[in-house]
């Protein structure tokens, strides 16, 4: 069978085309999983496009050392970039990135050790790739560690689809201030969750659909969920984790959301355990900043 100049060189071995279209149907359903969330957070397709793009370096053959180690190079980062964006979002997406990186380096190391010269074609191929994967990686960066007004961000942590944007809708229909539509939120979420005392997730992160469809979670689900109904209705909010400071392996989430003109603190976890116990709630608290420290809590990230 007659094939393109190309792919003349192109997956040779039946080892790299078993590579290729394994990658290229795990990006392909992780796009498919994916879709809803593209059109609304620009950091999610950044890491999607670091999973999908340094596929195609399986498209042509490498045989030169310089171009096998610009490849090397530019995934050694993409790797980088995803432990990076793992742990400081707290997002899935970055793992899968990670395996993608992991099953590329794996193939290059182990399977691919061809030696010989590049076409100038293939040398252009990898190049224009490498530069597509490097703008990605200079995005994603700027995404997770320069984000522009992060209290309003569909992103990150905090992610969120069109349907909890028409949920949000829904809750604050009778508000017209911000300070009703946050309190409307308060206290839909009081009335209508409970916690999970027997959820122990292996990977803390927030999915929207599951705390939704369950009306469980722990306190990360619930400050998540208060921030991203709160930002739907482009209401700032933060998202704070902190440990207190005489139980330092003990972690908690809560939020800091702003309306009348200055920043409140408010624990939705506690006052949903509260009401369910008939114990004092936590309530609102004026804060003198968005960033102010805490009386029970050492705060370790906010976002």
């Amino acid at each position: 069978m007659k094939r393109s100049r190309l792919f003349a060189d192109t997956l040779q071995s039946k080892s790299g085309l078993v590579f290729f279209f394994i990658l290229a149907a795990y990006n392909l359903l992780l796009g498919v999983y994916l879709k809803d969330f593209f059109e609304l957070s620009s950091m999610l397709v950044t890491f999607y496009l670091l999973s999908a793009l340094p596929t195609l370096f399986f498209v042509l053959k490498i045989r030169s050392t310089p171009m096998r180690a610009v490849v090397y190079i530019v995934l050694f980062f993409v790797m980088i970039m995803s432990i990076f964006g793992f742990a400081y979002c707290s997002r899935l997406l970055p793992i899968m990135t990670m395996v993608t990186t992991a099953a590329e380096l794996m193939y290059l190391a182990i399977f691919d050790d061809n030696s010989g010269k590049d076409k100038l074609l293939t040398k252009i191929y990898i190049l224009a790739v490498s530069v597509f994967v490097i703008v990605a990686l200079i995005l994603s960066y700027n995404f997770v560690c320069k984000p522009e007004s992060p209290y309003l961000l569909n992103g990150g942590a905090t992610l969120w689809d069109t349907q909890t944007e028409e949920l949000s809708d829904e809750i604050c229909a009778d508000g017209d201030t911000d300070e009703e539509k946050v309190q409307a939120i308060y206290n839909w979420m009081i009335v209508n969750f409970e916690y999970d005392y027997d959820y122990q997730p292996l990977l803390q992160y927030f999915n929207v659909r599951r705390t939704l469809s369950t009306h469980k979670g722990v306190c990360y689900d619930f400050a998540n969920l208060f921030a991203a109904l709160c930002r739907s209705q482009n209401i700032p909010c933060y998202v704070v984790d902190g440990t207190p400071y005489n139980r330092a392996t003990e972690d908690h989430t809560w939020n800091r959301v702003y309306y009348d003109g200055c920043w409140w603190d408010l624990d939705v976890t506690n006052d949903i355990t509260s009401t369910a116990n008939g114990k004092i709630l936590y309530g609102f608290r004026e804060l003198t900043s968005a960033y102010a420290s805490d009386k029970d809590y050492y705060i370790t990230k906010i976002y």
